[in-house]
């Protein structure tokens, strides 16, 4: 069986990653949207859009089995999560977590006194997130016409 392989974003790779993001996306995640919010999420994962976002520092890591893309990460601010998607062959076998756990590795170097992580979960994802050791802090909102749950993590030392 191959081993999961974590990578930071290289530029050119934004095609690959927007085409899981929009799959997964249209199987689990639109159904809780109506076109507003889903018009909203499309241009934001647009492969342009992910490459310019790169450029103000927004690092995005990639989990690969072999050569195949399992799910990516983006993290923005050092402190939010800001997408979060996995491959539904790869789901329910911890790929998300790798993916946050290899980021925040790498974020604890450059941000030893970060305590808090976020995330804004869509409807779907809240539960994946409370595995991840997330906690509410609000109820629903929606912005955009996205609806998400505010939740966060202390970070253990």
């Amino acid at each position: 069986m191959s081993t999961l392989r974590i990578e930071k974003y290289c530029r050119g790779q934004e095609e690959m990653i927007y085409k899981l993001i929009k799959k997964v996306y249209d199987e689990y995640v639109s159904i809780d949207y109506g076109e507003r919010g889903n018009a909203f999420f499309y241009d934001w994962i647009q492969p342009s859009k992910i490459a310019e976002r790169q450029i103000k520092r927004i690092n995005i890591w990639l989990a690969f089995k072999d050569s195949e893309l399992a799910g990516m990460i983006e993290i923005r601010d050092n402190k939010f999560i800001s997408l979060l998607f996995v491959d539904k062959l790869y789901q329910g076998q911890g790929v998300a977590k790798r993916l946050f756990k290899e980021s925040l590795k790498e974020i604890m170097q450059k941000e030893p006194d970060l305590h808090k992580f976020y995330v804004h979960a869509s409807p779907y994802s809240i539960s994946i997130y409370r595995k991840m050791g997330f906690i509410k802090t609000d109820t629903m909102r929606e912005e955009n016409g996205i609806k998400y749950l505010p939740m966060e993590m202390t970070i253990e030392k």
